[in-house]
């Protein structure tokens, strides 16, 4: 093994070390009734249970409305997102991790899970929606069931692939607001968590 091999492994070991760290941190999700246990503001009370397509609204604000794609991969969860849909902790899902950009500032911090996405999983075309916002799929489909908002909040730097993609790194200790719910097709779950960052909620 050259030289070069041995650090590429070590680099891969230590974040392997670092995701692990991560995705056993416990994590506390509150239901609707405990909203303003996460925020007292009516601002952020209001983002975080819009019923209907985040997306839309976001896009009314901002017209020009971007998504950028940090991560797209089959890996283990975190471990709440595991224990949320009922999968074995080191059971792989496919995941995509997303920000909603207007212009230079990062709105949200989005984060699709989905379990045993084979070919004739109903949520399997997602793997080629690319830039394409989640919302614009989700929201067009009639038969769609989605379970009710939990809430929660935690540091930045909790979420997988964001801290690394934000200019201000001095957003590591600031709270990101999180919303998450299931949504269900042919029973098959899909859990989208959206994160509510500082420069749209501040």
């Amino acid at each position: 093994m050259s030289p070069l091999d041995r650090l590429s492994k070590i680099k891969a070991l230590m974040q392997e070390k670092q995701n692990a760290q991560t995705s056993v941190k416990p994590q506390f999700w509150k239901p609707s009734g405990l909203l303003s246990r996460i925020s007292p503001s009516s601002k952020i009370q209001t983002w975080l249970t819009t019923p209907t397509s985040l997306t839309a609204k976001l896009k009314v604000l901002c017209p020009s409305l971007e998504v950028v794609i940090l991560s797209e991969a089959l890996e283990i969860p975190l471990l709440n997102e595991a224990q949320k849909l009922g999968i074995n902790r080191d059971e792989e899902a496919w995941v995509r991790c997303v920000l909603l950009r207007c212009k230079d500032n990062n709105w949200v911090y989005a984060r699709t899970v989905i379990p045993n996405l084979t070919t004739s999983n109903p949520w399997h075309h997602l793997q080629n929606l690319g830039n394409k916002p989640l919302g614009e799929v989700l929201f067009e489909l009639p038969s769609i069931q989605r379970s009710p908002f939990e809430f929660s909040k935690d540091p930045l730097s909790y979420w997988p692939h964001l801290m690394e993609n934000l200019s201000d790194k001095s957003a590591t200790k600031k709270p990101g607001f999180a919303r998450r719910s299931i949504f269900k097709q042919e029973n098959a779950p899909l859990l989208l968590t959206e994160v509510f960052l500082p420069g749209l909620v501040t």
